[in-house]
């Protein structure tokens, strides 16, 4: 349940407004973003880096959801919202059952295994393995590289405020929404052209 009240009707004047871009951005405005409404300013931050995070790397659909259900596998929220998201992107349900049980998946090309294999290592906290930078720097640029650590170190926090905020997961109807959002082409700033009537 929830520590705080919903910012929608208890927070600051600004937190409307965030809220607008948050759903300009996602189509919604999901409850881990919810939860953030208190603080709009570090909400609209945190927000910014999330969009980023989702559209603006030099990273494929596929790639950024096999590092972010890497590092949300043991999560309900985040599995819930991006599993869905990752099969859209290619990835099969058999994949997705290693991934979750903390393996790379098996059919995936050189590039995406080591994409996961950095990942899984970069979720320990405990620092990656030599060969697992290796074999990142053999596939992608320092840009990709830098993109892949920023994705995953934003859902690491986004992971731990799910837990800390005790953030329950969106109805179905929801989630399914943000499947069919995500599969909207995108302008160059990763926006598309309207958002849903009852996003906020």
């Amino acid at each position: 349940m929830p520590q705080l009240p919903d910012a929608l009707e208890h927070g600051p004047p600004e937190t409307r407004e965030v809220f607008r871009k948050v759903a300009a951005s996602r189509g919604f405005v999901s409850n881990l973003l919810r939860s953030l409404g208190h603080a709009p300013e570090g909400l609209n931050r945190f927000m910014s880096l999330g969009h980023y995070a989702r559209y603006g790397t030099e990273l494929t659909e596929m790639q950024r959801e096999l590092v972010v259900c890497i590092i949300g596998r043991n999560i309900a929220y985040a599995w819930a919202h991006h599993a869905p998201m990752a099969i859209q992107a290619g990835l099969s349900e058999s994949q997705m059952a290693e991934l979750k049980s903390g393996r790379t998946p098996s059919g995936l090309a050189e590039t995406e295994r080591a994409l996961c294999d950095f990942a899984f290592g970069f979720s320990t906290l405990k620092g990656v393995p030599a060969e697992a930078w290796a074999a990142l720097k053999r596939h992608f640029t320092p840009r990709q590289c830098t993109d892949i650590a920023l994705l995953a170190a934003y859902f690491l926090a986004a992971g731990s405020l799910i837990i800390g905020m005790e953030l329950e997961t969106e109805p179905p109807e929801v989630l399914a929404q943000e499947v069919a959002w995500q599969a909207k082409p995108r302008d160059a700033s990763g926006q598309v052209q309207s958002v849903p009537n009852k996003a906020i």
